[in-house]
């Protein structure tokens, strides 16, 4: 058999998205109230305020997977697991944010695309954030002020109405 350039090309594509990552065994394992895919375009669409600092943090991301699931779903331990699995992995924990809403950890591995994994646990739900391609963590915080500030769209409810009938991603 004749192997042409293009197999090899076909076989490396399918090597790097047939291995499951420890974030979509948590998933499949935990179930999920939502998921979300983002490419760059979609990224951008979501920064209704035009915010640089967020187009400069997205500026080199590939894709990135949105889980977020009940926190009934999901015990400390399994938390705990998912961490040892992350540093087993090769994953580094580099940055923990905690604010009154939530504790964010941010792990991240160097690879030729980088990958970060951002897991954020609030009172009634845990939320996982895997992005391919590179990101600025340093920025992390001051964009997650912006988010609170409704600087950009709500995907995560887009469905739930206010108490007026309006979107909750209307200002």
């Amino acid at each position: 058999m004749k192997i042409t350039l293009a197999h090899v090309f076909l076989l490396m594509s399918i090597c790097g998205y047939a291995q499951n990552s420890a974030v979509t065994e948590f998933q499949e394992t935990h179930g999920t109230a939502l998921s979300l895919y983002f490419y760059p375009s979609t990224l951008r669409m979501i920064n209704l305020e035009r915010n640089v600092e967020f187009d400069a943090l997205i500026r080199d991301v590939r894709k990135a997977r949105f889980f977020r699931m009940d926190s009934g779903m999901v015990g400390k331990n399994d938390l705990q697991e998912l961490t040892e699995t992350l540093s087993r992995e090769g994953f580094e924990e580099i940055m923990f944010i905690k604010n009154k809403d939530m504790d964010v950890r941010v792990w991240g591995i160097e690879k030729r695309v980088p990958e970060t994994i951002i897991i954020a646990k609030a009172e009634h739900e845990v939320m996982l954030l895997e992005v391919n391609g590179m990101i600025n963590v340093a920025k992390i915080p001051k964009i997650m002020d912006a988010f609170n500030e409704n600087a950009f769209l709500d995907v995560l409810n887009l469905n739930e109405k206010k108490p007026n009938g309006q979107r909750t991603n209307n200002k």
